[in-house]
């Protein structure tokens, strides 16, 4: 049902309401990116100068942080075992996360990219070195659409040639 529909029958101040309180109930569910709630707000038919006041203020009020969402979504990603360029790629395009928070968070998490590279590859391929070249190029793909660069992946692979 469009928002505008119902608006004539409520007052502004229940429509305000009801606002925050489809706000609250996505909260409530798991963290969210000011981008994110904004847009799922804007999909339920609100105005959107509601929208963006209603998200400064919880966001002035502590219900909101994209510093928890960066955490959350970090560590989440990182128990995935998905690459620095992944998470950062996801982060910033999917959930409209500042790139220098994310750069803060993944910098606290302390990872060391090459190990996690070096256990996302034998979890899928084993400690074997590739047959050929077809076989690298596969694994380096694989390791690429994870999200870790190619310093990484060409030191993983050449670990296991020697």
């Amino acid at each position: 049902m469009d928002k505008s529909s119902t608006m004539g029958e409520k007052s502004e101040q229940e429509q305000r309401q009801t606002l925050k309180d489809s706000a609250f109930r996505l909260l409530a569910r798991r963290e969210h990116s000011q981008f994110e709630l904004r847009q799922k707000l804007a999909q339920k038919g609100w105005p959107k100068s509601w929208i963006v006041e209603l998200v400064n203020w919880l966001a002035e009020e502590g219900w909101q942080s994209d510093e928890r969402f960066a955490q959350s979504f970090v560590r989440d990603k990182l128990m995935q075992r998905q690459g620095r360029l992944k998470i950062i790629a996801q982060a910033t395009q999917q959930r409209g996360l500042d790139r220098e928070l994310l750069e803060q968070v993944l910098a606290q998490h302390e990872v060391d990219w090459r190990s996690q590279c070096r256990e996302v590859h034998a979890r899928k391929f084993g400690e074997q070195p590739p047959e050929d070249k077809k076989q690298w190029a596969k694994r380096v793909r694989y390791l690429q659409q994870r999200g870790f660069n190619s310093d990484e992946i060409f030191a993983v692979l050449g670990e296991l040639e020697r």
